[in-house]
C-alpha cells in the first residue's frame, strides 16, 4: 500500500468501509463460506490489529478485512428465517386455500390489470389458518385482491386465498419482478379471487406514526385526483408521492427511451427540492439557526417515509441530513464519506438493497457527480478550476454560460456513471439523455415546486388550487413534448444485446483506476454552491 493510497483511505474512511461491507454481502451471495469462519476471522483480525498497531499499513488492512467479514455475517443473519416465518410455512400450504391474518403495512394501490380491478398491498402476517387450525407466524406477503377494496394502512384483517411464488414474466431486460420482491423481503403472494373472503377486524393497528403519515398521504392524493386525471395525474403522483402505478405505458416508454425515467419517481431530485424549499420557509420563522437545520432535517425524514422510503430517497435524505448536521456541529463534511454513510445505513437495514437496480443507479450516479463532475468542469472552463466565481458585476450572458457549463458537466458525469449499468440491465443505450436532462430537469424542478405549493394551497385554500393545476398541466405538456422531440433525434437510443457482467466490471474497474491514478489535484471539500447536485440523481 503506497502513501497516496493510505492517505486516500484516511481521507475517506467510510468509503472503504462501505466497499468492504458490500464485498462481504457479495461473499455471502456467491459463496458457501460458513459465517462461523467469518466470526473467527473477525476476532483474530481485531487481536492481530491491536498486536501490530505500531506497524504502518498492516493494521489498516486487517481492519478493512474485518468489515468484509462483518458484511458476510450480517447478510447471512439477515437471510435466516425462524421456523414460524411465513417464508417457511407457506411451502407447506403452497397453492391451497388458506387464511392470513395481519396488518396492512404499505400503501394500498388500486389499478386495472387485464380489464380487471386489482388491489395490492403488503401484509404483516401474524396468523395463518389451514387444515382446521390457526398457526402463529410472522413476516410479510404481497396480497393481490382481484376487485376494488377500500383499505388503509393499519387495517387489521383476515384474507382468504392461495399463496404462490411471484410469476417471473419474460422480459427483454435482466430485471425480474420476483427478484425485486425478494429484495424487499417478500417471497410469496396471496391471491384473493373476486369472490374471495376478506374481513376487516380492526383499524389503526401497528405503528400509529406510519398510519398517521399514510392518512396524510391519502389526503394529498385526493387533492391530486380532484384536479388532475389520466397521464397528468399519474405523473404528478410519481413526482410528488412516489406512486408510479397510474402512469400510462406510453408515457413510461417516452421517459425510458430518452433516459430521464429517474424523474418520474420520488428520488434525490425531489428530496433536494424539498430540502431547499423547506429550509427557505423555516428561515422566515423567528427561530435560531440550529432550529432551522433541525426542522429541515425532520421534514426530510418525514417526506422520505411518506413517499415509501425507497433506496434513492433514503440515500438523499441521509446525505441531506448529514450535510445539515455538519452546519449544526460546525464541522466540514466530505461528500464521498456522506455518500458512503448513506450506503452503509441502507445495507445494514437490508443487505439485499445491494442487488436493487434503483440502489445501484442512485449511488453510482451520485458518485459520478461528486468525482467526475469536477473533471468535466475543468475541461469546459479551460483553466483548471472546477468552480467559476460568479461576481455581482458579471453580465447575464456570462452567468447563463456558467450555468450551461455546470449543467452540461453534471449531465455528462451522471450519464458516464450509469450508462453501462442501464445498458446491462435494460439492454438500452440512450445518448440523448445528456441533452434531455439539460432541458427536462429545469422543467421538472419548476413542476415539482409548483406541485408542492399546489398541495399546500389545496389543504389551506382549495378554491384557488385549480390555478396552480392549470399551470402545472401546461408545463407537463411542454415537458412531454420536449421528450418526444428528443427521442426523434437520429441515434437518440438503440438496443444492445448480450452485455455480460464482466463487461460492466471491467468498465468500472478501468474508470476507478483511471480516476485514481490521474487524481493529482489538492484535496478539497465539495463546494457548498454545488451541494444540491448530490441530490439530483
Amino acid at each position: 500500500m503506497t502513501t497516496t493510497a493510505r492517505a486516500k483511505i484516511i481521507h475517506c474512511p467510510l468509503v472503504f468501509v462501505a466497499v468492504c461491507f458490500a464485498l462481504g454481502i457479495l461473499l455471502d451471495e456467491y459463496t458457501q463460506i460458513p459465517p462461523v469462519f467469518s466470526c473467527v476471522w473477525i476476532i483474530a483480525a481485531i487481536v492481530a490489529a491491536l498486536w501490530l498497531r505500531n506497524r504502518v499499513y498492516l493494521p489498516l488492512v486487517l481492519v478493512l478485512l474485518v468489515f468484509i467479514a462483518v458484511g458476510h455475517v450480517h447478510a447471512r443473519g439477515y437471510a435466516m428465517r425462524s421456523p414460524d416465518h411465513i417464508d417457511h410455512m407457506a411451502w407447506y400450504f403452497y397453492e391451497i386455500p388458506i387464511r392470513l391474518e395481519g396488518v396492512v403495512a404499505s400503501d394500498v394501490t388500486g389499478r386495472r390489470w387485464r380489464n380487471i380491478d386489482k388491489t395490492t398491498f403488503r401484509l404483516n402476517v401474524q396468523r395463518l389458518y389451514a387444515h382446521g387450525r390457526w398457526h402463529k407466524t410472522r413476516g410479510q406477503v404481497l396480497v393481490n385482491i382481484f376487485r376494488k377494496q377500500a383499505l388503509c394502512v393499519g387495517d387489521y384483517l383476515v384474507a382468504e386465498g392461495k399463496p404462490h411464488k411471484p410469476f417471473d414474466f419474460s422480459s427483454a431486460s435482466r430485471s425480474s419482478y420476483r427478484d425485486y420482491l425478494e429484495h424487499k423481503g417478500i417471497k410469496f403472494i396471496l391471491s384473493v379471487k373476486k369472490q374471495g373472503s376478506l374481513e376487516i377486524l380492526a383499524t389503526n393497528r401497528g405503528n400509529l406514526f406510519i398510519v398517521g403519515l399514510a392518512r396524510w398521504k391519502g389526503r394529498l392524493n385526493n387533492i391530486l385526483e380532484r384536479h388532475f386525471s389520466g397521464a397528468a395525474l399519474g405523473v404528478m403522483q410519481g413526482f410528488l408521492l412516489g406512486d408510479r402505478y397510474n402512469i400510462p405505458g406510453h408515457i413510461n416508454e417516452l421517459f425510458r427511451l430518452s433516459g430521464v425515467t429517474h424523474i418520474l419517481a420520488v428520488s434525490g431530485f425531489n428530496v433536494g427540492i424539498v430540502t431547499y424549499a423547506t429550509f427557505l420557509f423555516f428561515k422566515i420563522l423567528p427561530l435560531g439557526r440550529r432550529w432551522h437545520y433541525l426542522l429541515t432535517m425532520l421534514m426530510i425524514i418525514l417526506y422520505a417515509i411518506l413517499t415509501g422510503a425507497q433506496p434513492p430517497v433514503v440515500r438523499a435524505a441521509v446525505m441531506a441530513s448529514v450535510f445539515l448536521a455538519s452546519f449544526i456541529l460546525e464541522v466540514e463534511t466530505q461528500s464521498l464519506n456522506t455518500l458512503a454513510c448513506a450506503a452503509l445505513i441502507l445495507l445494514w437495514m437490508n443487505p439485499l438493497n445491494l442487488f436493487d437496480i434503483g440502489f445501484q443507479l442512485s449511488f453510482v450516479s451520485v458518485w459520478a457527480i461528486i468525482v467526475i463532475y469536477p473533471r468535466f468542469m475543468s475541461i469546459l472552463c479551460g483553466n483548471g478550476k472546477t468552480q467559476d466565481s460568479t461576481s455581482r458585476n458579471q453580465s447575464a450572458a456570462v452567468m447563463v454560460l456558467h450555468y450551461g457549463r455546470q449543467s452540461l458537466a453534471l449531465s455528462c458525469a451522471a450519464y458516464l456513471g450509469v450508462a453501462v449499468l442501464i445498458a446491462y440491465y435494460f439492454e438500452l443505450v440512450t445518448p440523448v439523455a445528456i441533452l434531455a436532462n439539460l432541458m427536462v430537469i429545469p422543467l421538472a424542478s419548476v413542476i415539482v415546486i409548483l406541485g408542492m405549493v399546489f398541495l399546500i394551497i389545496g389543504l389551506v385554500l382549495p378554491t384557488i388550487a385549480f390555478l396552480f393545476a392549470q399551470c402545472i398541466q401546461a408545463l407537463l405538456a411542454i415537458m412531454v413534448g420536449v421528450i418526444a422531440l428528443c427521442i426523434q433525434i437520429p441515434g437518440a437510443h438503440f438496443q444492445v444485446r448480450g452485455l455480460t457482467a464482466w463487461v460492466v466490471i471491467v468498465y468500472y474497474l478501468s474508470l476507478f483506476l483511471f480516476l485514481w491514478l490521474t487524481d493529482r489535484r489538492p484535496r478539497r471539500h465539495f463546494h457548498p454552491t454545488n451541494a444540491a447536485a448530490i441530490f439530483l440523481s
